[in-house]
């Protein structure tokens, strides 16, 4: 029973190949035939004037070439025959000086023509190019252009002659210059080399015994062989061919066996005429012929070809089935493999109706869904407890994508996962609902990996902070006890001066931890900004009273030039002083003793505000102008060790400046040859109440009177020399000094004797100065400064929650600390 239904499903192949196969052979033959006697008909008159077509695209292609050679020209021609300038030159007395100076600019500035020049009216030389001293004054080959240039408002084409100058063949160009009555001053022109036209043409490929020719007004051939100049200026087979295209309308003519195509070259009276054997010229037409009755042969054979071809038809679809089934299983393969869970839930039933193994093991390890339960396919969305209960009717409903990003889910064994979870309606063609998609995917690693980063990330700047703490925790008793030496030894000049040696250095220093700690702060996008209304004038004032002792010991001229109408920009006060003190710093320090700073505004737009620090200093050298606002960089190891520094103070300028919108570029004409820096920002309407372009006013006013005397101040510090040297200074000043080294022993000396001030450290050993004046604030309201190497903003506004009414960075300002007190305490 087999055998049989094997015989005849062969059968049924067979027949099924043969109902291919006869179409295929009457599609091919039939049309084979009938494209025969066609050929031999219709489709040789159609190919013969498709020649004849092409012949004259071809010859009036070519006649264009030289046309528009010729055009160019003209159109030089007619520019200069209007130009005022050649009026001026023809109707001078004695033309020729002026005439060769002006046709040497004028023929220099055109490259495509050969020659040039002026004549007068009676066609006598003034001035030509190529020079011919012998030939001025005399007639130039008028005879060939001067009759058609008088009688034409236009640039003439003359017919082709032997230039006079060097006998070269050419053609000229010739328009007549006008005086406003219509007068003829002269004549204008230009020579165009038949050569240069020819190599050109040249460069054309032509069929075998396929003539170009060329002929003027007079029938003379421009070229010989291999489109050279025709040395002879006559030709009388020209003269014959140029009257038969003169009477010939059509552009085709047949003579003595060739067939000969002609077309008019535009504006000039010459014509393009192509030569060619009659037989030669349709033997395209006799090949084909040829070649379609061997055409026809091979369709007849090939059409059997494909009908064979067509018999493997149905195998090579069976083929192709296969193919797509393997596929199909490829994807599904792949789909198992997947780490991600990946199902497809039905819209109506909410079953899973496919789900691949990586879902499977996911629904069983956060769904609770039972071991027992391994056939995904037999449950719905419901039983799996990923996603809420509510998430794909919201889906299905509005078509809103649904996801969750590192949702919390516990496994059975209680360990927290962090799991994305996305739900996605996918539609049909016509807009019909297929189902959702559910994507689960385990995030847990990226999570894990992410939170040490964080951690690491917090313990760097924890190590940053205490870095800093230690870095500054020392200099402070540094600079109180050279502030003790310089009161006690007050007339002593070399102590005086080693002490501002040892104050000086101290300070960079601490301004050395700065600028480190704003770059940190900046690289990790964590610098906060104060904005407020201010004055540019007033920062700039005050930048430059910083840098004002250095100005004077190198006696250095500094000049101001405010010019700014609009000074008043938001920004932070501090920051943007610190930027002008340091561009301002640095002139100071690149620019030698009696040089010169100059410090001006201006307003580029009615909105901007521009400032520029200008030195006569050592310059930068413009490859390194790109380089100067990277950290650590000063242009070159010679600059570093001959001034030092770290090379901070331009890029942490130039982020403090685009952290305000602004911008800050430097420029300089080269190395010793001074630098200017400029910054520019926006500008807000100036507050009510007065320009603010006055000078600072002290803060310390005789008005505001004097801080009495006595006052009781309690100083916490675990750093033994700080507690020194800070109680010296105060006591100095008048101020009654008690030490705590502890928060313990600040807290007992609080309870048995009264303050006025607290003056804490933060980094106590027992516990912290926030924490300390949180117990100081329950018990009474008193005023407190907060001393710290720790100076980040976050480290201000933490003391400033606490209850400190102020925070001051290590190494301390004791100038800015006795200010302090004294508002504190007044």
């Amino acid at each position: 029973m087999q055998l049989g239904d094997t015989i005849t499903k062969r059968r049924r192949d067979r027949f099924e190949r043969f109902t291919i196969i006869f179409p295929i052979l009457l599609a091919g033959w039939i049309p084979s035939v009938l494209t025969l006697i066609v050929s031999y008909t219709i489709l040789r008159d159609t190919l013969e004037s498709r020649i004849l077509r092409d012949r004259q695209t071809l010859i009036q292609l070519v006649g264009h070439l030289v046309g528009h050679d010729l055009s160019r020209s003209s159109a030089i021609i007619n520019y200069y025959q209007t130009l005022p300038e050649v009026t001026r030159v023809l109707s001078a007395a004695n033309p020729t000086p002026v005439a060769q100076p002006w046709l040497n600019s004028a023929f220099y500035s055109h490259p495509n023509i050969d020659g040039m020049f002026l004549t007068a009216p009676d066609g006598a030389l003034i001035a030509s190019i190529p020079t011919a001293p012998e030939m001025v004054g005399k007639d130039f080959g008028s005879s060939y252009w001067r009759e058609q240039a008088a009688e034409s408002n236009e640039a003439v084409v003359s017919p082709v002659h032997s230039r006079l100058t060097d006998n070269r063949l050419v053609t000229n160009i010739v328009a007549a210059v006008r005086a406003p009555d219509r007068r003829i001053l002269g004549y204008v022109g230009d020579s165009v080399l038949v050569e240069r036209i020819g190599r050109r043409l040249s460069t054309i490929e032509f069929s075998d015994r396929f003539l170009f020719e060329v002929l003027d007004q007079n029938g003379v051939a421009l070229f010989a062989n291999d489109f050279k100049p025709n040395p002879s200026v006559t030709s009388p087979e020209g003269g014959v061919l140029i009257k038969e295209i003169r009477q010939n309308k059509t552009g085709h003519f047949e003579e003595h066996g060739n067939l000969y195509s002609f077309s008019p070259i535009e504006n000039t009276g010459w014509v393009a005429v192509v030569e060619q054997p009659k037989a030669l010229a349709y033997k395209p037409v006799h090949d084909l012929l040829g070649r379609m009755t061997l055409l026809t042969a091979w369709l007849v054979a090939l059409t059997a070809v494909f009908a064979w071809l067509g018999s493997r038809f149905y195998q090579r679809q069976m083929e192709s089935k296969q193919r797509l089934e393997r596929e199909v299983v490829f994807n599904e393969k792949m789909l198992a493999n997947m780490p991600s869970g990946i199902a497809f839930v039905d819209p109506t039933s909410r079953r899973f109706l496919h789900a691949n193994d990586a879902f499977a093991r996911m629904a069983e390890r956060f769904g609770d869904l039972p071991a027992s339960r391994r056939d995904i396919t037999e449950i719905t969305y419901d039983d799996v407890k990923i996603a809420p209960p509510g998430a794909i009717e919201r889906v299905l409903t509005f078509g809103t994508p649904f996801q969750l990003t590192e949702q919390p889910l516990k496994d059975k064994t209680g360990m927290t996962h962090f799991l994305d979870i996305n739900l996605l309606r996918l539609q049909g063609a016509q807009e019909t609902i297929q189902g959702v998609l559910y994507l689960v995917e385990d995030k847990t690693r990226d999570v894990t990996l992410r939170q040490e980063l964080i951690a690491a990330d917090a313990a760097k700047d924890q190590f940053l902070a205490l870095l800093s703490h230690e870095l500054r925790s020392p200099l402070t008793p540094v600079i109180a006890m050279v502030g003790e030496l310089e009161a006690e030894v007050p007339d002593s000049q070399p102590v005086k001066e080693a002490l501002e040696v040892v104050r000086r250095n101290v300070e960079l220093e601490a301004r050395l931890i700065d600028d480190l700690l704003d770059v940190t702060r900046i690289s990790k996008g964590k610098l906060q900004l104060s904005f407020e209304t201010i004055c540019v004038h007033q920062i700039l004032q005050r930048a430059y009273e910083i840098c004002r002792k250095e100005v004077e010991a190198k006696n250095l001229e500094v000049e101001f030039h405010f010019r700014a109408a609009h000074t008043h920009v938001e920004g932070d006060p501090a920051r943007l002083q610190q930027v002008f003190w340091n561009l301002i710093k640095n002139s100071v320090k690149f620019t030698p003793e009696r040089g010169r700073i100059t410090i001006e505004t201006l307003n580029p737009a009615p909105d901007k505000i521009e400032a520029r620090v200008i030195d006569t200093g050592i310059g930068i050298e413009q490859e390194k102008i790109d380089k100067i606002f990277n950290a650590f960089e000063q242009g070159q190891a010679e600059i570093t060790r001959r001034f030092g520094g770290l090379g901070l103070g331009l890029a942490i300028s130039k982020a403090l400046i685009d952290a305000h919108g602004g911008k800050i570029r430097a420029q300089s004409p080269g190395k010793d040859q001074g630098a200017t820096f400029s910054v520019e920002l926006n500008t807000v309407l100036t507050p009510i109440g007065g320009d603010g372009d006055g000078e600072d006013q002290p803060a310390d006013r005789e008005a505001e009177g004097t801080v009495l005397k006595h006052r009781r101040v309690l100083l916490v510090d675990d750093h033994y020399d700080t507690c020194i040297g800070m109680k010296r200074m105060l006591e100095r000043h008048g101020y009654e000094i008690t030490v705590a080294h502890s928060a313990e022993q600040a807290v007992e000396k609080m309870c048995t004797q009264d303050f006025d001030l607290l003056i804490s450290d933060i980094g106590l050993p027992d516990r912290s100065g926030y924490e300390l004046m949180r117990q100081v604030r329950l018990k009474k309201d008193l005023p407190a400064i907060a001393l710290s190497g720790f100076g980040s903003e976050q480290d201000v506004n933490q003391a400033r929650e606490a209850g400190f009414s102020e925070h001051l960075t290590k190494p301390i300002n004791f100038e800015r600390l006795e200010k302090t007190i004294q508002n504190l305490l007044s």
